[in-house]
């Protein structure tokens, strides 16, 4: 089947955010005297959108206060963050996004909120880059489930098996599978313990998920 478009996830595939959100996170939950050990952060939260993650954290520590109030108060933190800062992008990131837009339509497809996206665009120079952005806030169903990716399709206009999808985490994976998209799983440092079985290919970067992309481009 040809090719027609690039999916990408944001945090931990384009940008390294996961230890900025654990510490965001920490911070949070400093009034309730409760932490977050980096072992548990990587086994229950990495790629987990936020409202799952307070949820979780609300039930396993019996917080005084909704879910709904611990989103806003991780929102707040991250916000003050990112008025001043930008995530990082992984090595090779800009490289591989101007390579793949200069072949077909790319689109971000991300469990984070819009301004954590607007963020890394401005910051990396990145907008012009991306067809189509879809993020936590667009949907009813945040990744694991398929909606985000099904909806980026359908603004697209390929069907899943047209497109191929880069992503790091379980959750994610997950999600572009399930949307029935060819996915590259990216197992760095924060997901050695994630199930990737239903990726179609399992990489260590993006410099081996870009020779494997032009292997399919090219066949």
């Amino acid at each position: 089947m040809t090719i027609k478009a690039f999916l990408f996830d944001h945090d931990g595939t384009l940008v390294d955010s996961e230890s900025t959100h654990l510490a965001l996170w920490r911070k949070t939950l400093e009034p309730f005297n409760v932490t977050i050990s980096n072992d548990d952060y990587l086994s229950f939260f990495l790629g987990v959108p936020t409202e799952k993650t307070a949820e979780i954290l609300c039930k396993k520590h019996n917080l005084p206060l909704s879910s709904e109030s611990l989103v806003c108060s991780k929102v707040n933190h991250t916000r003050h963050f990112l008025t001043h800062s930008y995530f990082p992008k992984m090595s090779g990131a800009g490289e591989l996004l101007i390579e793949c837009a200069s072949r077909l339509p790319v689109a971000l497809v991300s469990g984070s909120q819009r301004f954590c996206i607007d963020a890394t665009l401005a910051g990396h120079q990145w907008g012009s880059l991306f067809a189509y952005i879809v993020t936590g806030d667009d949907v009813l169903n945040n990744k694991p489930h398929p909606d985000s990716y099904l909806k980026a399709l359908d603004l697209l206009g390929v069907r899943g098996n047209e497109a191929i999808t880069i992503e790091d985490t379980e959750s994610g994976v997950k999600a572009s599978t399930s949307a029935g998209i060819r996915t590259v799983a990216i197992r760095n440092q924060y997901s050695l313990s994630h199930d990737f079985s239903k990726a179609d290919v399992e990489v260590a970067n993006l410099a081996e998920a870009k020779a494997w992309i032009r292997t399919q481009l090219s066949s």
